[in-house]
């Protein structure tokens, strides 16, 4: 079992939106809620998420697993780019690099015990780096876009100028890239196009 949920209940006032809803979920496995708008679907995946409580019940997620989340409207940076805006997914990774450079740099200006701790430094930072994916980082963000039906002279459209579909699209890029164990969406093929 990865994610479980059991007897969840979510009332809004007097009005009772979810009762007694149970289900688990496997490795791999896929599952849909169906229902019409007002059914509570957007309410139960919220309270999965742990963005809204239940009145009662109990969401179980397996030890060390993530969960990723598509809603139904997006929080894009509307500053950036459709490159910038998924590359921002690795942005650890950046700051992990931009520290090897640093490094790098202070390695041809320290001696002694000053270089011996520059040296240890580098060597677990890039270590780590490696073991992250960081040199293909921004190829992985490339494929992704492309995956996504994106062609290379769109990676520099401004996202505030994409369509509602678009930005899906860039919003489940970054989920992609963000590597969750279960990926919720949210009615994923509104405005998808």
């Amino acid at each position: 079992m990865i994610l479980a949920c059991q007897n969840i209940n979510k009332s809004f006032g007097t009005t009772e939106i979810l009762k007694d809803v149970s289900f688990h979920l496997e490795e791999r496995e896929k599952a849909a809620l169906i229902g019409p708008n007002g059914a509570g679907k957007t309410t139960l995946l919220r309270i999965i998420m742990q963005e809204m409580p239940a009145d009662s019940g109990e969401v179980i997620l397996a030890r060390g697993k993530t969960i990723g989340y598509l809603a139904q409207h997006q929080e894009l940076s509307e500053g950036r780019t459709i490159y910038e805006e998924l590359l921002s997914v690795k942005q650890y990774l950046l700051d992990m690099e931009e520290k090897i450079r640093n490094l790098e740099f202070a390695m041809k200006t320290s001696t002694g015990e000053a270089l011996d701790q520059v040296l240890a430094d580098y060597s677990r930072l890039t270590h780590q780096f490696e073991l992250e994916n960081g040199y293909a980082c921004r190829s992985e963000v490339a494929g992704v876009l492309k995956g996504l039906g994106f062609s290379e002279d769109e990676f520099s459209k401004e996202v505030s100028t994409l369509s509602g579909g678009q930005k899906t699209r860039v919003a489940l890029g970054r989920l992609l890239l963000s590597g969750p164990d279960i990926i919720l969406l949210d009615e994923p093929t509104n405005h998808l196009d």
